[in-house]
């Protein structure tokens, strides 16, 4: 009966992604574009200067564009869903209609969790499996199917997912879009950024606890700390955890707090 509902909630997001959301002609492609174009000019500019085979790309940093813009692009398509139901007020007509509240939330990491996840391994093959033979000389250490390769094909995509559970999480406790991913872009680009400048043991143990980094090294890339939780795997873990507990914190808000609508 729960799965009835569940798949009922499911089906109900799917029908209001219809081809005029916003979600295809701009979150999608803009995921997929920025990442390409941007190693692509780079490649371009690396391949004029190259010399005696310099500046070449390793696997494990191959990813790094799409982990630092197509993740949260991606992220403020559920974002911008969810926080829209509160705008709209649809959230009432919902929650009228399904007494179980946290279905929304779910329903949504669901849908735009599987998509996030597919945009995200499409993006990474394309590099991994595309560049090497667009530009050999730059690109032709990297291997999709090496160890590392298989490594971001597969932890990417789940990377690109947590970040949509903590964008839904973050939305369900305070429903404005921009509020939301300016707090998630600010801990990401000023906070973890800031601990990198505080000095000796400290400022290396913060950086260590940091979730971004501990996630980006997780998937496998090119990182500047080392992990504090026995391995790629487990920083990963510790990452997701985050994530999945301010989602989890979020939807029981959702579940038993009044519903605030403008």
């Amino acid at each position: 009966m729960l799965g009835t509902y569940l798949a009922r909630s499911v089906r109900s997001e799917l029908v209001k992604l219809s081809w005029r959301n916003s979600l295809w002609y701009t979150v999608v492609p803009l995921a997929i574009l920025i990442p390409v174009l941007i190693n692509f000019g780079i490649a371009k500019a690396t391949e004029a200067q190259s010399f005696n085979g310099s500046g070449g790309m390793e696997t494990n940093n191959s990813t790094y564009w799409i982990l630092i813009f197509a993740t949260f692009i991606l992220m403020s398509g559920g974002v911008s869903s969810l926080c829209a139901e509160f705008k709209d007020k649809t959230v009432e007509i919902t929650f009228g209609i399904q007494a179980r509240r946290w279905l929304l939330p779910v329903a949504k990491l669901i849908v735009f969790g599987t998509i996030t996840g597919v945009v995200a391994l499409v993006t990474t093959f394309l590099l991994l499996g595309g560049f090497p033979r667009i530009f050999p000389e730059i690109w032709g250490k990297v291997d999709a199917f090496s160890g590392d390769g298989v490594r971001l094909l597969i932890c990417v995509p789940i990377f690109a997912i947590l970040i949509c559970a903590l964008g839904l999480g973050l939305s369900a406790l305070m429903p404005k879009p921009g509020l939301v991913v300016m707090v998630v872009l600010l801990w990401k680009f000023g906070v973890e950024v800031f601990v990198t400048f505080v000095p000796g043991d400290p400022g290396i143990l913060l950086q260590r606890l940091s979730p971004f980094k501990n996630g980006e090294l997780g998937v496998g890339q090119m990182s500047t700390i080392k992990t504090l939780f026995g391995g790629e795997t487990g920083s990963l873990l510790y990452f997701g955890a985050i994530c999945m507990v301010i989602f989890v914190v979020g939807t029981m808000r959702l579940a038993v707090g009044d519903t605030k609508t403008e």
